[in-house]
């Protein structure tokens, strides 16, 4: 039977610089000048395929030339896109061709001076809907040639074929001038001709790898043009060895062992550095005998040395081996520096697409630190970060130096965004290709393990975000079923769906009912534990893991799903056997009984309270609750609602403070210290509601670049001065106090505790046995009063400032300035250190207070001799704080500020100037 098939192949330098063997298109004639009128004849039925069965068909045409500045640079484009242009209208030739005819230079209408290199198609239907492009969905190219030169070409095969003994093989091949012709096998001549064109029918007569030579002579030059024809026997069958499973198997230093899970293929060959990238006897791939699994055993190896290789699938595709550590791609490789990633491995030549690598004897990372104590659920502070967009060197080797930033902030676990091979250089990660395999772009692998080592030792934890809703089309699992037509995986692919099951997809939808699929994720997940020792996942788009078919109803994509439960808990359990510890944190955002259900079966869950918490620091209060944080308030067992006010995937608190915040008044939450100082008060009821908790990366600093800057998943600005400024290095220490605060005392853990968030007076109550916690804040933009609720009367002291009140009614209100806010405990603690920097303290020269007493309006004059964060605060004779600033960084000189006293009884009073570390205390007397 004849086999053969199209594949871009080219391994001798006989070769033409241009392939004309594409069977996408016929030329005519062959070797085209740009003088030539040239006949276009464009089949559908190859490339993508996605225009077979489609008329009228258009060529949307262009040229590359000398002043190309990329190999895809298109000059001199015919047609306008969606339209019926008849410029670029086909003639059908039935049978799924279509057929254009024009003079080059004056069609493109190009200067007789530029250089033409290669006609440029993109085939469209009339709308631009379908598009005909080549087999990997590029461009398609045709050289054009200079006029008085000898060219050949061996038109068909279109590259390296595949055939048995006593195939019949048609050999067409041609030449741009009349000249002597010869087909060699071999070496040895099969057959001759004279002219332009030679027609042969090859048939081989043995099995073995047949180099078939055409060759022109003119009498003054000669040239040629070569093809292999790979002459099989019959399929080898074998059942794969115990132990070995898809991917590459280690069996000692020399030897690998090769598995590819590829049912319904005719026949495998492994191409790569060991055999000249030349499929040959040697390397065709067994086939066990149920015929779904293709394996080769490959020894010989020398140990430690890396080698490039891919899977040669029914003579047509090649693909990388989809469970391959590390791979090598051909587009975006030679945009990493060594810097990066020193010693890269050359992408190999004679080959196209991702290749993967194989490596016997790899050097052992020495982990340093062997065992490690895991913060329990609800203690989790997670620190979500990108690492392209956290450190400018985007290499793990850079973020291990910003431990000591993170270490002090309080984090106890960092969440990597996705790392593993996506798509591209510069990416978010949620469009994988290889799930085993680091991206390059962030370094060696081995970098990764130092980093998750180190931050181990400083006592935090590493979770990975990973994907497994979806791949994108270079992953090979997509690839090795595809459906060229319909642009989409095939119905037989074991992994994948053709079409996914849910509206909110991106890529393609895996089927988490397949048992490939099964299987394939929990080797994934076992791989990144055993071999990088990360602490858990955050399984990206967790509410596609179904398979019950939603369509485009978005509301019936929430509701309950017992499959979907059903198959997140499986591989939960199978998680759980490889590491019971595990941490496993669902993006689900699905009905709530759902969500409680795997809560209560030790998932945890993401919480997005983003849209309530901006509302309260933007100032609008009348949807600003954001008790949906609690557990409590879902009614959940547990407390694993993983709540965050920003995430990766939500426009940035600050950017809308500043640009949409409210304001009454001089009071403006546009200003940058008090949008900063709201962001203090949303903290203050962020950590300290129990259950876990999760930062995006700079929120502690105020980022205020918006998600949608140089477009959503686009490059951000990095932005550690941030953290040498006042306001912002101030916000910073209250996340760390805070932060430290939840870690430290069981308050903070406890289920018994009360909310009161709506409105813009909110508050906290919780209770233990050790301790009592009232929280209050004021998220409206005008003065506020409020009942705490304190748990009891008494002594009642603040953490941030460590200032003390004496609760004689725990029913007395008490009122808050807009954006002021405090954290009261019944036991004195600490005060922890908010100072603004290292340096010397920011003395506060005297005060001036007039008048003294006063009756409406208190007015004050003090200066400071270096620019200084300062609070006013005014008490009343039990220490409750009545009235003052919520805090404002002050320039040096002297400043005035105006406190109203309407509202306070007549009495003594005591006015608190301070910068975080001094502090300067008048008696002040309010009249009758």
């Amino acid at each position: 039977m004849n086999k053969t098939t199209a594949i871009l192949f080219s391994i001798l330098s006989v070769l033409l610089p241009f392939s004309l063997r594409a069977q996408i298109l016929s030329v005519d004639p062959v070797f085209p000048t740009p003088d030539d009128t040239v006949t276009i004849v464009y089949d559908a039925t190859q490339g993508n395929a996605a225009l077979t069965g489609v008329s009228p068909v258009y060529a949307h045409a262009g040229l590359i030339t000398n002043a190309s500045t990329t190999p895809n640079d298109w000059k001199y484009v015919q047609g306008n896109w969606g339209t019926a242009d008849p410029k670029v209208l086909m003639t059908s030739l039935g049978n799924n061709k279509h057929q254009i005819k024009y003079h080059i230079r004056t069609y493109y209408g190009v200067p007789g001076g530029e250089t033409v290199k290669e006609l440029a198609f993109v085939f469209r239907n009339v709308d631009g809907s379908k598009v005909g492009r080549d087999t990997d969905g590029s461009d398609i190219y045709y050289p054009v040639f200079t006029s008085g030169d000898l060219h050949v070409a061996i038109l068909t095969p279109a590259s390296a074929a595949f055939a048995t003994v006593n195939d019949i093989i048609e050999i067409k091949a041609a030449a741009s001038d009349s000249s002597a012709l010869t087909l060699y096998e071999n070496g040895v001549s099969v057959n001759q001709a004279s002219g332009k064109s030679m027609v042969y029918s090859y048939t081989p007569t043995s099995q073995g790898n047949k180099w078939l030579r055409f060759e022109a002579d003119n009498g003054t030059s000669v040239k040629k043009d070569s093809v292999l024809i790979v002459v099989s026997g019959p399929q080898p069958v074998a059942s794969l060895p115990a132990g070995v499973k898809p991917g590459i198997n280690e069996i000692n230093d020399a030897t690998v062992i090769l598995a590819l899970y590829a049912p319904n293929k005719d026949f495998v060959y492994v191409l790569g550095d060991f055999n000249n990238w030349t499929p040959n006897a040697d390397f065709q791939m067994n086939l066990t005998p149920d015929s779904t699994t293709y394996w080769l055993e490959i020894s010989g190896l020398v140990p430690g040395q890396e080698y490039a290789f891919q899977y040669l699938v029914n003579g047509s595709m090649k693909i990388a081996d989809p469970y391959a550590e590390k791979i090598l791609d051909p587009w975006n490789d030679q945009y990493i520096g060594p810097q990066t990633y020193p010693n890269l491995k050359p992408y190999p030549p004679f080959t196209e697409g991702i290749v993967s690598v194989l490596q016997t004897a790899q050097p052992e990372y020495n982990w340093q630190t062997t065992s490690w104590n895991r913060p329990d659920p609800t203690d989790l502070v997670i620190y979500e970060l990108l690492v392209r967009d956290f450190v400018a060197a985007h290499d793990y080797k850079t973020l291990i130096d910003t431990l000591s930033y993170l270490q002090n902030l309080g984090v106890n676990a960092i969440q990597l965004m996705p790392i593993m091979e996506f798509e591209g250089n510069s990416s978010w990660g949620y469009n994988p290709s290889f799930f085993f395999a680091t991206d390059k772009y962030y370094g060696p692998g081995s970098d990764l393990k130092a980093f998750i080592d180190t931050c181990h030792n400083r006592g935090i934890v590493v979770i990975l975000d990973m994907v497994l809703n979806h791949a994108f089309g270079l992953n090979p699992l997509v690839q090795l079923y595809w459906d060229p037509v319909n642009n989409r995986p095939s119905p037989e692919n074991p992994w994948f769906n053709p079409i996914a099951k849910h509206p909110f997809n991106v890529g393609y939808d895996f089927n988490h009912e397949s048992p490939q699929t099964k299987e394939f994720a929990d080797r994934v997940l076992a791989y990144w534990v055993e071999e990088y020792h990360f602490d858990g996942f955050r399984m990206d788009l967790s509410k596609g893991f179904t398979q019950v078919d939603y369509g485009s109803d978005v509301n019936a994509w929430s509701a309950y799903d017992a499959s979907r439960i059903a198959l997140l808990k499986r591989m939960f359990d199978q998680l759980r056997t490889v590491d019971p510890e595990s941490y496993f944190i669902l993006e689900h955002f699905a009905n709530n009984t759902e969500e409680k259900e795997l809560s209560d079966y030790g998932m945890m869950l993401w919480g997005n309270l983003n849209f309530n918490y901006n509302e309260a620091t933007m100032g609008y209060v009348s949807q600003s609750n954001f008790e949906w944080i609690s557990y409590k308030q879902r009614g959940w067992t547990n407390p694993y609602v993983v709540g965050y006010m920003e995430s990766h995937d939500e426009e940035r608190l600050m950017f809308k403070n500043l640009s949409f915040g409210n304001s009454s008044g001089s009071y403006s939450v546009k200003n940058l210290p008090t949008a900063l100082s709201r962001m203090e008060a949303a903290a203050a009821f962020f950590f300290t509601i129990p259950g876990p908790k999760m930062i995006w990366q700079f929120g502690e600093l105020g980022y205020d670049v918006s998600i949608d800057f140089n477009g959503r998943v686009g490059e951000k600005p990095i932005k550690w001065e941030y953290f040498t400024g006042p306001y912002r290095r101030r916000l910073y220490n209250v996340y760390s106090a805070l932060i430290s605060l939840k870690k430290e005392y069981d308050v903070f853990r406890t289920d018994t505790y009360s909310l009161a968030l709506s409105g813009g007076f909110k508050r906290i109550n919780l209770n233990d046995a050790q301790m009592n916690v009232t929280v209050i804040g004021n998220f409206d933009v005008t003065f506020a009063s409020g009942n705490p609720n304190f748990q009891h009367t008494g002594w009642w002291y603040n953490y941030l400032t460590g200032d003390s009140i004496n609760v004689s009614n725990t029913q007395s209100s008490i009122g808050l300035e807009p954006g002021e806010y405090a954290i009261y405990t019944d036991v004195r603690l600490v005060q922890p250190d908010l100072t603004l920097s290292a340096g010397p303290e920011v003395p506060l020269f005297p005060v001036n207070v007039y008048p003294n007493p006063f009756s409406d309006q208190l007015e004050l004059v003090f200066t400071v001799d270096k620019p200084a964060f300062v609070e006013i605060s005014l008490y009343n004779i039990t220490g409750q704080r009545v009235a003052g600033t919520t805090g404002r960084w002050y320039g040096a000189g002297e400043q005035a500020e105006t406190l109203s006293g309407d509202t306070l009884a007549p009495g003594t009073y005591f006015l608190r100037i301070g910068d975080g570390k001094s502090s300067i205390v008048k008696k002040i007397v309010k009249l009758p």
